[in-house]
């Protein structure tokens, strides 16, 4: 009984590792504005919002939008980067 319990913990075990959920590694080539990244913040609508060295990035789940700064909008950003 013990050999039964043992071996049903181990594949349950290898069973769950299979089924893991697989991180995505974003990068600066078509998604993220910049790689240094200042804070990250998830709000109540769950996007992911992440400030960079080179503006606001919104991400919804499939795409990224990004903010920055343009002096011909008068509700703009202020900045690009996170003033200190």
């Amino acid at each position: 009984m013990k050999k039964f319990m043992l071996v049903l913990l181990y594949i349950s075990g290898i069973i769950t590792s299979i089924t893991a959920q697989t991180g995505k590694l974003f990068s600066t080539d078509n998604e993220l504005s910049n790689s240094l990244i200042n804070t990250i913040f998830q709000d109540s609508r769950n996007f992911i919002w992440i400030a960079t060295e080179d503006g606001l990035n919104k991400y919804d789940g499939v795409k990224f939008m990004t903010y920055r700064n343009d002096k011909n909008i008068s509700t703009k950003l202020f900045a690009n980067i996170k003033n200190i």
